[in-house]
């Protein structure tokens, strides 16, 4: 009891603690907080209040409200609707915009800034809301309510930024992941795929040879071999960018973070349970413990690969690294697959010795 005990406060550990990592990956704006209504509406008011956290020091504050196409592209600026007013930390400020009508109108978002003149270009701090979809006359606009933010660049570091673009940059060959990558792990799975079901031909007095192991290990091949195909098909960016397109017509593009990062911490807590069910199978005696590790190994390689799926932007800006052209992220990848390689080519290597004995 005080073993399993123990067990699950060590899976929610690592839930909590993979989920507090992943989201002070996001670098949120935690100096304001922006309130709208769920939905805009031609002609009608859009309000934007703004909270400023005590620490920001007195400025101007500003406010401009912009729009985006059914593709959330085609930005460009829509309203305004006052002033630039004085601000303090912990106050309080409201702008009400009227939307007004414009072709390619599909969604509408707050442009939040603060500075010493309340001018665009001396700003200092700005932010951009999530996109607000722009319903037809008569929709109920809804109650105010949260919305997420994010940091944008302001006129100032805009410039700083593209000054840095400009200026030349020393070679960094071979900075990027190679295209080899996917071909490599194609063909690691393939021969893993091979050696799994060499593993789990016919059946023979060996431990190795029981018919329920010989199922397991039939299925692991199968999904070996699935796994190459999707590997050189490229059907995972497919089904990435279809998610990403599903996700902003039902509009529920902006809200999707919470769920990746529970998707992520579910499977690193359910891996650590894994592990550990793992370890306990290695130290009973008679265990199938090279089937046990192919297991490990095509687990590793398919919840690495759904992480990348998931397109989280933390884990987005993992993939883009690369060292001498190898990729961490296909790195580990590539570590799950060559466990199983060698878990099923050992049981096979063996099995087929039984057999010529």
């Amino acid at each position: 009891m005080k073993r399993s005990a123990a067990a699950a406060a060590l899976l929610l550990t690592v839930f909590a603690g993979t989920w507090f990592v992943l989201d002070r990956t996001e670098h949120r704006p935690r100096w304001i907080t922006v309130e709208t209504t769920p939905a805009a509406v031609v002609g009608g008011s859009f309000e934007v209040r703004v909270k400023l956290a005590k620490s920001v020091p007195a400025a101007q504050i500003d406010c401009t409200l912009h729009r985006a196409n059914s593709e959330r592209r085609g930005w460009g600026y829509l309203a305004s609707c006052c002033s630039p007013r004085e601000a303090v930390g912990g106050g309080t400020y409201a702008f009400v915009f009227t939307v007004p009508e414009k072709a390619e109108t599909a969604f509408v978002f707050a442009l939040v800034f603060i500075g010493p003149t309340g001018e665009w270009r001396d700003a200092s701090r700005a932010v951009a809301t999530g996109l607000v979809p722009v319903g037809p006359s008569g929709t109920a606009p809804g109650a105010l309510k949260k919305v997420s933010l994010r940091h944008y660049p302001t006129g100032a570091r805009a410039a700083a930024a593209g000054a840095a673009a400009e200026r030349p940059r020393p070679s960094r060959a071979g900075s990027v992941p190679s295209a080899w990558a996917h071909p490599l792990l194609a063909a690691l799975l393939l021969a893993g795929a091979f050696f799994a079901y060499r593993a789990g031909g016919p059946r023979t007095s060996e431990p190795g040879g029981a018919a329920d192991e010989r199922t397991v290990w039939l299925v692991l091949a199968a999904v070996l071999a699935a796994s190459a195909v999707v590997e050189v098909s490229g059907f995972a960016g497919h089904l990435a960018e279809w998610g990403r397109r599903l996700a902003g017509q039902v509009r529920i593009y902006d809200y999707r973070k919470p769920f990746q990062k529970a998707i992520m911490a579910a499977a690193a807590s359910a891996s650590v349970g894994l592990f550990i069910l793992f370890i306990r199978a290695m130290r009973r005696p008679g265990s199938p413990r090279r089937l046990w590790g192919a297991g490990i190994g095509v687990a590793a390689y398919i919840t690495v690969s759904a992480m990348g799926v998931l397109s989280f932007h933390a884990v987005d800006v993992f993939r883009s690294l690369a060292w001498h052209g190898l990729s961490p992220f296909d790195a580990l990848r590539g570590a799950g697959a060559a466990t199983a390689l060698v878990a099923a080519y050992l049981t096979a290597r063996r099995k087929n010795a039984a057999i010529l004995t």
